[in-house]
């Protein structure tokens, strides 16, 4: 009997030492989200609406990949969590198509508000720089900017306030202004607005990342190199 008890006691023991670890320091918490804020912050001293060069565009590639590895190294070597609590699992058939339909949804908004919007994109600007660096553009954001804004903002976020909704939106906010420099401070906010949003909705629908990278990087890889192609 002692033994039983002792095993009985040791097994509750580890499972709360597991259920512990589930939950990340809120000072690493913090760390993460001001890294995300510093990444925001810096598009308000830039001026709005100027558009996307081959000089910005590295940049701003070379940023992504950073903030990455940062708030990876925070939530998977600081604070122990697993792939799983960000999303990141294995891309199903159905996610897939969830994908897909989620790009429909998404671009069918954008057509119905493109009527109140400016001009959104210089098809001849983008065409100016180079096709590589377009590819490697639109397989950065799919990936980097949905670890920020999906997974990593709305697991912490929710971690923080109990409050999925208040998690969901602040990055979505974030997201969209960061896209100023590129649309302004106009209505065609309003296409990263709404591409956020479908994405954001499909994340706490599926809660699969690569279901999320895919759907943004199919939808840059339009806006990049699709379009510009058809008006060369």
């Amino acid at each position: 009997m002692k033994n039983a008890s002792r095993k009985v006691a040791t097994i509750a023991s580890l499972r709360d030492d597991s259920s512990a670890t589930q939950h990340p320091s809120k000072l690493s918490t913090f760390i993460g989200l001001a890294v995300v804020l510093g990444w925001f912050l810096p598009v308000l001293l830039h001026r709005a609406g100027r558009g996307l060069t081959t000089h910005l565009l590295t940049r701003t590639l070379l940023v992504d990949w950073l903030i990455v590895v940062i708030l990876s190294i925070i939530a998977f070597s600081i604070q122990g969590r697993k792939l799983s609590e960000f999303g990141i699992r294995a891309l199903g058939w159905r996610d897939a198509l969830f994908a897909l339909g989620g790009l429909v949804v998404a671009f069918a908004l954008i057509a119905v508000l493109r009527p109140t919007m400016p001009p959104q994109l210089d098809f001849h600007q983008l065409n100016a720089i180079p096709v590589g660096l377009r590819i490697v553009a639109f397989v950065t954001a799919g990936i980097c900017e949905e670890f920020v804004f999906r997974g990593f903002a709305i697991e912490e976020l929710t971690f923080l306030t109990s409050r999925r909704w208040l998690a969901a939106l602040l990055p979505l906010i974030v997201f969209t202004l960061l896209h100023a420099p590129l649309y302004g401070y106009s209505r065609a906010l309003l296409v990263p607005g709404v591409l956020g949003a479908v994405l954001t909705a499909l994340y706490l629908w599926r809660h699969n990342l690569p279901s999320c990278m895919l759907m943004h990087g199919a939808s840059d890889a339009i806006s990049l190199l699709i379009l510009p192609a058809l008006v060369k």
